[in-house]
């Protein structure tokens, strides 16, 4: 098991809201919680004595109870309410948001907009041209007045 110093620290000074912020960042480096690293270290901490954990669930209703699919923001959110309210439920939510965004089971994809006439990456290659064109154009300009004034 790796240990971090932050967390030593934390145990060391008996900071909770240091550990929970270490014990939060661990969850950004496994984000399916599929190498076990997250629940080792919560237990880790706990076998020093340290009370971690809150004893329920205060505030904010739990983000996985509210939807079926989820994105990055989802994530961040319920990581945010677990630094505030380190509890089993919510550990339980990151954890469900997380193995759903970034496990090897896929989200469902969103149907990609349906665009009726001209494409509109056409009207934006469009504009990119004309800007272009028109660049190359006062360019030009500039090299023919330039060449003029040396000619005097």
């Amino acid at each position: 098991m790796q240990r971090y110093d932050v967390i030593e620290n934390g145990i060391a000074n008996q900071d909770i809201k240091a550990l929970r912020e270490a014990l939060g960042s661990i969850c950004y480096t496994s984000r399916d919680f599929s190498s076990g690293e997250f629940d080792d270290m919560v237990k880790y901490v706990e076998s020093k004595g340290i009370r971690i954990k809150d004893d329920r669930l205060v505030g904010e209703p739990l983000i996985s109870s509210q939807k079926d699919t989820f994105e990055d923001g989802d994530f961040a959110k319920a990581l945010f309410e677990l630094k505030k309210n380190f509890c089993d439920e919510r550990i339980e939510d990151v954890k469900i948001i997380g193995k759903k965004l970034y496990g090897l089971e896929e989200q469902p994809k969103k149907e990609e907009p349906v665009y009726c006439g001209t494409s509109p990456n056409r009207q934006s290659r469009q504009k990119n041209s004309v800007l272009l064109l028109a660049g190359l154009a006062a360019l030009m300009i500039i090299v023919l007045v330039v060449l003029l004034l040396l000619k005097k």
